[in-house]
């Protein structure tokens, strides 16, 4: 399954990483040399596996596992386990279907918003509505609970709330901020 070039912010959004993470990994070459970066399957399946660690590694760890996890993508049929040390191993296949999933699950999403300029000056929305996608994700960035989306639009279904969250940090409105009035 090929898939486009992701940016920065798509895989911050789909790995629930820090981009302050992704930005050092290209910094210290362990991933994406090309400028600016765009990110394959390799460095996604590499990100989430760093994301589900739960704990941080120095970056000759982290060139090792990119590279295992490159090495065993790019071979003739993917192994369902990866060791990486004595004591470590990925359930490497659950890892790549997971990551495939979730990339395919938010494709199709997005496919379904609508863009049109005569709607919101073409701002994406919610099929069959005028809201905002970016508006429910700024709501869940900022710290609301799913019922009280759901109270407030309940015509949204649950992957339209997750996915509206990874849509707003994944693709962050373009332009200045707006001025605060002042008096």
């Amino acid at each position: 399954m090929a898939h486009a070039a992701l940016s920065t912010t798509e895989v911050v959004a789909l790995t629930g990483l820090d981009e302050r993470r992704v930005r050092k990994d290209v910094e210290h070459g362990i991933v994406a040399k090309a400028s600016p970066p765009r990110f394959d399957l390799a460095d996604l399946v590499y990100f989430w596996a760093v994301a589900e660690l739960g704990f941080d590694i120095g970056v000759g760890d982290r060139k090792k596992l990119f590279h295992l996890i490159k090495d065993a993508l790019d071979a003739k049929a993917v192994p369902s386990r990866l060791t990486v040390s004595l004591i470590t191993e990925l359930r490497f296949g659950d890892l790549v279907a997971s990551v495939k999933r979730r990339l395919a699950r938010f494709e199709a999403w997005k496919d379904k918003l609508v863009l049109d300029e005569s709607i919101l000056g073409g701002e994406p929305v919610f099929p069959k509505s005028r809201l905002a996608v970016r508006h429910v994700g700024g709501m869940m960035i900022n710290g609301a609970d799913v019922a009280e989306v759901r109270e407030d639009y309940p015509y949204l279904s649950d992957e339209d709330i997750e996915f509206a969250k990874l849509y707003a940090i994944a693709y962050p409105r373009l332009g200045r901020p707006r001025e605060v009035a002042t008096r």
